[in-house]
């Protein structure tokens, strides 16, 4: 593509960590984001950029992307009741306007485009993007018994896009007391598994294979929130430190939040990066695409991800590239499910000599919230301004692998404006629709065991006769269905099934 005064380019990027411990400084999370945006800013070399800056976009903190009914829960020592603007504020930016991000872990991907197309649409010069999380700072001072004050309200405006969470909660699934992420991943997780014909341990093992590579990214990122970084043979081991946190998960599988972490990105026009003398710096987000994935008990199949597909596919077309010449990526890693869909998107094998992560991902490096992925933005944005790769491939997802968004960075110039033409994901076309009651015998498709303080739940989702999708609960007891829970699989056995409480089922054992 051509080179136009008005085609956007990233031109910095900046991250930062404050470890507990030794030279832990208990920043909050607007402090921490303003740190990571001087970090960029100071990193061009440039005075006084920040009173230049146009648009401040900042990524959705954890505790302002739930309920106002749970928010004192997960801020006890209070918050911004504007958070854009204070870390607008904090930067020098008061005439900036400042942009809060709907939540979900696609947003960075999702807003950098956005930021490129402000750009090149001529509503703006330059464009600052960031976020952060303090989640480690605030439960260190609620186990020490210690109080901070992060309760503010900064002067001036901002521009709240909301929420954007509406499909992350599914009423029929926590009637069954199926509600977090961290029991709806382990059913994709042992789909995948099944579509695979793998066993329950040699899937286990696989985990730890698939997940080493980001291990040992972590291990050498100066920016990674944790120092005790697992070794190859701990990841896929249950232990004392390495416990069932929903089986097939264990711990170190999973996404960290406990984190203090940054990062933030500085886009431009070009002829302002050329007017700054920053031009040899540019770096082009040279493919972009998004999708939305179907609602959550709509799709047919809880193994896979069209949408994710399509999305890598696209960004990689829209860049005019092969997956053969992306030199290094950046998947996004909250569960291991997410990072094998899209190794098979791209058709990246285990043992590629390419890194899948140039952070650590979020189970080794840290998850930040909903900011993770402008890390990888981050570090892809200094590894090919370095020279260390060519084009480096970021993607990026929210919800149960319901919300998409990947970005190619390069020096190519791609698209002026990612979004002018963007294409549209058409979904598959297909669906399975959901028994509201039923009685009868179906065949289990998919399961997850938690531990409750009365024992051991099974949920599982099964498919009945007519072909409709069944939910079904109960507490594991002695006898043939909790021998099959525990030492075989599930998977593929017919169960009795039987209405309990309102729009509940229960499983009653094995037909």
């Amino acid at each position: 593509m051509q080179i136009t005064d008005t085609t956007p380019v990233i031109i910095a990027a900046g991250q930062v960590v404050d470890r507990l411990g030794e030279g832990w400084r208990r920043l909050s999370p607007a402090d921490l984001a303003a740190e990571a945006v001087r970090t960029a800013l100071d990193g061009t070399g440039i005075n006084n950029l920040a009173s230049q800056v146009d648009q401040l976009m900042v990524m959705r903190t954890f505790v302002d992307s739930v309920p106002d009914r749970i928010k004192p829960l997960l801020a006890p020592f209070g918050c911004s009741d504007q958070f854009a603007r204070s870390v607008a504020n904090r930067c020098g930016m008061q005439d900036a306007k400042a942009i809060y991000a709907t939540a979900g872990g696609q947003s960075p991907q999702q807003y950098v485009a956005t930021a490129c197309s402000e750009i090149a649409n001529g509503r703006a010069e330059i464009i600052v993007l960031c976020g952060a999380e303090a989640i480690a700072t605030m439960r260190a001072h609620q186990r020490s018994g210690e109080t901070l004050n992060w309760s503010e309200s900064p002067e001036g405006t901002s521009e709240d896009h909301g929420m954007g969470l509406e499909d992350q909660f599914v009423p029929a699934l926590a009637a069954h007391k199926v509600v977090a992420p961290i029991d709806i991943y382990p059913m994709m997780e042992h789909k995948k598994r099944a579509s695979r014909g793998m066993s329950r341990a040699d899937y286990l093992a696989y985990l730890g294979d698939v997940l080493t590579p980001l291990a040992d990214a972590a291990r050498v990122n100066p920016f990674t929130m944790f120092e005790n970084v697992p070794e190859t043979q701990e990841i896929a081991a249950i232990s004392g430190r390495n416990r069932v946190v929903g089986d097939p998960h264990l711990k170190l599988m999973v996404a960290k939040d406990g984190v203090n972490q940054s990062a933030a990105v500085v886009v431009m026009q070009y002829s302002k990066a050329c007017e700054l003398g920053l031009d040899q710096r540019a770096v082009f987000l040279t493919g972009f695409a998004e999708a939305t994935e179907q609602n959550l008990l709509d799709r047919v199949d809880w193994s896979i991800s069209p949408a994710l597909r399509w999305t890598y596919a696209s960004a990689l077309s829209a860049a005019g590239m092969r997956t053969d010449e992306i030199d290094a990526f950046d998947i996004y890693s909250c569960f291991p499910v997410a990072v094998i869909e899209a190794m098979e998107a791209l058709g990246l094998e285990l043992g590629d000599e390419r890194p899948v992560s140039l952070t650590g991902g979020l189970p080794f490096f840290g998850g930040p919230g909903n900011n993770y992925s402008m890390h990888g933005i981050a570090s892809a944005v200094t590894a090919v301004q370095n020279g260390q790769y060519a084009n480096v491939l970021v993607g990026a997802l929210g919800g149960h692998m319901s919300k998409h968004a990947v970005g190619i960075y390069s020096r190519i110039p791609g698209a002026a404006d990612p979004r002018a033409h963007e294409m549209r994901f058409e979904g598959a076309g297909n669906s399975r629709s959901l028994a509201s009651e039923f009685s009868g015998s179906a065949v289990i498709e998919t399961f997850v065991i938690k531990q409750l303080p009365e024992g051991s739940w099974l949920a599982a989702l099964a498919i009945n006769e007519a072909g409709e999708r069944v939910i079904a609960a109960s507490l594991l007891e002695s006898g043939e269905l909790n021998d099959l829970c525990v030492e075989g699989d599930p998977i593929g056995a017919k169960v009795l099934i039987e209405p309990a409480a309102e729009n509940t089922h229960r499983v009653v054992g094995l037909a």
